[in-house]
């Protein structure tokens, strides 16, 4: 695993390469152009001067000039460039168009060449040859550029660049560091924040403060993680609570009724066959209790399957299944084909919980199913029951929540169907509507979205 300090720190001297670079290159070129000029400008004098000095025999054997007037007639036709300055040495005599003639001492151990020489780090370039005159001997010619100028200008480029770098680049790391110091903060305080979590103390939302929308991503993905986990760790509490609680009561049944097979069962038969049959009825009593206790636990979005399905044909099986139950029962419903798009488990739990509550608690009477289909799917379940009170409706979604408490071993409600038909609704997103009045029964209305096929 990479730190970020390391990172930044293979940064900073990464940025440091970047700036250093261009610069050097930026110098070099500069420092190139010069030479390149005062070469030129050399060579330029150069090329005058040796065609000048081709006439020396010529003028002096004529006797047109004399020696002094050749030399500075030379110096003063030659072109006049900047920094320039030419030299001859002819039978000892110095000839200069430089206010100093000694100034020619000063390269007086340099050798001869054909080739442009140096002093010191651009501070002349200089051209020191020997042109032959024949019978009159040799010439010695010195042509010097000074860069006293140009060396100053390259100085305070050098000089101008290197401080304008050097705040850029310190300009750079304050930022970098800035930078740093707010990621890692903010990293630590979400670090923190993290690693206080518990099962007993998980709190969904994360109170960090930070300064970038990639650090805000992370928070609120922990958030949505945190949100899951606080919500399954409830559920799977509220399950443990719950099933703790209710169970409690059929088993103290069944222990009951396996102590009266201990006690007499062995003897008489047919005490024995009452109490495995009623041991038996709470056995499935507690496998569908516990069902619906681990729907009710799991995770929302869960192996949800959205499939095209005819609503009609689902509340008519689940009507044909719960006539087997209730055989007694009348249900009317008549209805043609109505698609929706939703998850078939969920939906036929849905609504088999809502007409099997319209069953037990409609007294008998005929319960009547219809459909109506406008620009949403609405179902009616409508029953002719006992009702429930308007202080009873605000608690029908609450767990273990009984209207007729007293009825409740007679029609084997654990209190929990209107809690699963809630969540279910939460789930596919429908809209459920209960209406009802005491002693004239309830009206239930499920509203779902359509899909025209």
């Amino acid at each position: 695993m990479k730190k970020l300090a390391h990172e930044l720190h293979k940064n900073y001297k990464l940025l440091i390469v970047i700036f250093i670079l261009p610069y050097i290159t930026f110098l070099l070129f500069f420092a190139s152009y010069i030479k390149k000029v005062s070469f030129n400008d050399i060579y330029s004098v150069d090329s005058f001067l040796s065609y000048e000095l081709t006439e020396f025999k010529e003028e002096i054997t004529s006797k047109e000039k004399t020696v002094d007037q050749f030399f500075y007639e030379a110096l003063e036709e030659c072109p006049d460039v900047s920094g320039v300055n030419v030299f001859f040495r002819f039978n000892g005599k110095i000839y200069s168009d430089d206010k100093s003639p000694s100034h020619f001492y000063n390269f007086e151990n340099k050798e001869f060449s054909e080739e442009i020489q140096k002093i010191d780090f651009y501070k002349y370039h200089f051209l020191k040859k020997i042109v032959s005159a024949e019978d009159f001997g040799n010439i010695e010619v010195l042509i010097v550029k000074d860069l006293t100028d140009d060396r100053l200008l390259l100085f305070n480029v050098i000089m101008v660049s290197t401080i304008l770098i050097t705040i850029a680049f310190l300009i750079s790391i304050f930022v970098s560091k800035k930078f740093y110091d707010e990621v890692v903060t903010s990293i630590n305080n979400l670090q923190k924040i993290t690693n206080n979590i518990n099962l007993n103390n998980i709190n969904p939302q994360i109170k960090s403060k930070n300064y970038f929308i990639e650090i805000e991503k992370v928070i609120l993905s922990y958030e949505n993680m945190l949100e899951r986990l606080y919500n399954q760790t409830n559920s799977q509490m509220e399950f443990v609570n719950n099933a703790s609680h209710e169970l409690k009561t059929p088993l103290f049944i069944i222990k009951g009724y396996l102590n009266l097979i201990e006690r007499w069962g062995i003897e008489k038969k047919d005490i024995s066959l009452e109490a495995l049959a009623s041991i038996k009825e709470e056995v499935e009593n507690m496998d569908i209790l516990i069902k619906k206790l681990l729907f009710l636990a799991k995770d929302d979005n869960e192996n949800l399957e959205y499939i095209e399905l005819d609503i009609s044909e689902v509340i008519s099986n689940i009507i044909s299944e719960l006539k087997i139950a209730y055989p007694k029962q009348k249900i009317s419903f008549n209805s043609s084909e109505n698609y929706i798009n939703s998850d078939y488990f969920l939906i036929k739990q849905l609504f088999f919980n809502l007409i099997e509550n319209a069953i037990k608690y409609g007294n008998n009477n005929e319960i009547n199913v219809s459909i109506i289909n406008n620009k949403n799917l609405s179902i009616i379940i409508e029953d002719n029951g006992i009702g429930i009170s308007k202080e009873n409706l605000n608690h029908i979604y609450d767990r273990f929540f009984r209207v007729d408490k007293s009825r409740n071993r007679e029609i084997k409600s654990h209190g929990l169907g209107l809690s699963i038909v809630k969540k279910i609704t939460r789930i596919l997103k429908i809209d459920l509507n209960i209406e009802s009045e005491i002693n004239k029964g309830t009206k239930v209305t499920v509203t779902i979205p359509t899909t025209k096929i």
